[in-house]
């Protein structure tokens, strides 16, 4: 009898049944809703595949915004010694690493390798010696005919047969012996249930063998109309009992509902990168409590006194907004007034693809958020996606606020609340929601603890994720809040805490 699988962390028992049913399969969905685990599954199958002699190596094509979660995910669940190497954009101008022996090695990339062009010859045609045609060739060498493992997180993300990055990921399936799906979109909707068909193809193509194009799925399992402008526009769905029969036997399925042994409270850390220009300005701030931010126009400077005014600004600049000083000439007269600068859209670019989660699984989501111009961002951000959204915020009329949370608890179908923390911390239900996103992280401990109880009621677990630039004084807050500690006693008695090479 063979050894039994070292988990690293305990696995939860739904984790456990979809790492036997992934293994048994070989090629498998991992249908499961946001925030039941199923990155944790995908590392255990790799790490399992690994000891049992099968792949040494393995392709992970994931959203840019999550490749640091998965950074940490393998530092949190790999069991094994492993290689890990992310083959972002920057990464993508030098050779892939060699490939290290005895270890499983594993390259993390994004979808959006796979649809950038060649560069645009004088024929008018791309080059196939750079962009998504090179990037195919750099992995089929680097993975050299050798046994290996393919993941892809969000597989929704190649749901469009017209899209270049799904068929070219789709192109690379026989490179790999064993591959994988996670998404947690449900099947059971019109709109989604088309989506598969790429997915599978990927997957497993021959569980739909008999319907050979994307045309040929959408007509077995829909019933279209053409409208008067000549589109074709879905009547009705149909044979969906055939398709869950076909899919569900390469897939495991579970709702977070279905996760009893799931804990009531459930945390999640995002480690957002900044940019170099988002960095220097951090830095610059962080040691010398002043710093220029460079614009067409001019410079512009920032400035803070005292540390609890360098914190503000700190948390201003990770969430990618910071206000400036006012200039004045020798005289008093003012030349150009304080304004808010944009210096950053890392923590937005995450959340985007956490309120698309939202939007794909019809939740509702609240997003706190200590600065007016974030709030602005956010709203704007949901706007964008078509998510109906509110606000609780300082400046408005309370019988808008009133208006506006009474309109969220009885909206049907994903929604966006988006409240200030010493505003919208005290008296408010917000329970029909059960996912809350800290975008900024507040100083005082009462208005913290006051939000995060704004959807501790609700019927479902609850689930707080908290987006904390690396190394900052973001990851400084929260473990101060979580202590119930003072922020300003804390960088007096070492200010080397808020410095990312501190």
């Amino acid at each position: 009898m063979g050894r039994p699988y070292p988990f690293k962390r305990k696995p939860y028992s739904h984790q456990v049944a979809a790492l036997k049913k992934a293994l048994k399969l070989k090629n498998a969905a991992l249908l499961m809703e946001p925030r039941t685990g199923k990155t944790k599954v995908s590392i255990d199958y790799l790490s399992a595949l690994h000891m049992a002699g099968r792949i040494d190596r393995a392709v992970i094509i994931a959203p840019a915004r999550v490749l640091d979660v998965w950074v940490q995910a393998f530092r949190d669940d790999c069991p094994t010694t492993y290689s890990l190497y992310v083959w972002d954009a920057r990464a993508r101008r030098k050779p892939l690493p060699p490939i290290a022996h005895g270890a499983l090695n594993v390259i993390l990339v994004n979808y959006e390798a796979f649809a950038t062009p060649g560069k645009k010859l004088p024929s008018g045609n791309r080059s196939r010696t750079s962009g998504r045609f090179k990037h195919r060739e750099t992995l089929e060498r680097w993975l050299d005919g050798q046994p290996a493992a393919c993941i892809l997180d969000e597989s929704h993300k190649i749901k469009n047969p017209q899209s270049k990055a799904a068929v070219m990921i789709v192109s690379m399936r026989g490179y790999f012996d064993y591959r994988l799906i996670l998404t947690g979109t449900p099947v059971t909707k019109a709109k989604r249930v088309f989506d598969l068909y790429m997915q599978w193809k990927f997957l497993n193509p021959a569980r739909f063998a008999d319907l050979s194009t994307a045309e040929h799925f959408r007509q077995h399992y829909g019933v279209w109309f053409q409208t008067n402008a000549g589109y074709a526009e879905l009547k009705k769905l149909r044979n969906i009992e055939e398709l869950n029969e076909r899919i569900y036997q390469d897939a495991y399925r579970v709702t977070r509902d279905e996760c009893f042994d799931l804990p009531e409270k459930s945390v999640r850390i995002i480690p957002v990168e900044l940019s170099d220009s988002t960095g220097r300005a951090y830095d610059e701030l962080a040691k010398e409590m002043v710093a220029q931010i460079e614009r067409e126009d001019r410079a512009h400077v920032v400035q803070a006194s005292i540390p609890l005014v360098l914190t503000l600004r700190l948390t201003q600049v990770t969430g990618g907004f910071v206000k400036t000083e006012e200039e004045r000439d020798g005289d008093g007269t003012l030349i150009h007034p304080a304004e808010v600068l944009a210096v950053g859209t890392e923590k937005l670019d995450i959340l985007e693809g956490l309120l698309e989660e939202t939007a794909e699984n019809d939740e509702k989501i609240v997003v706190a958020a200590r600065f007016k111009p974030e709030m602005d961002a956010i709203a704007a951000l949901a706007e964008k996606l078509r998510l109906p959204v509110w606000q609780v915020r300082g400046g408005l009329a309370r019988d808008v606020v009133t208006d506006g949370i009474q309109e969220f608890k009885e909206h049907n179908g994903a929604g966006v609340m988006v409240i200030q923390p010493q505003a919208g911390g005290v008296g408010i239900d917000l329970s029909t929601a059960s996912h809350m996103v800290w975008y900024s992280l507040t100083s005082s401990w009462v208005d913290y603890t006051q939000a995060c109880d704004r959807i501790a009621l609700s019927k479902k677990a609850t689930t707080y994720t908290y987006l904390l630039a690396d190394k900052t004084v973001d990851r400084l807050l929260y473990d101060v809040l979580q202590e119930d500690g003072d922020v300003a006693e804390t960088i007096l008695k070492d200010p080397r805490k808020v410095l990312r090479d501190g």
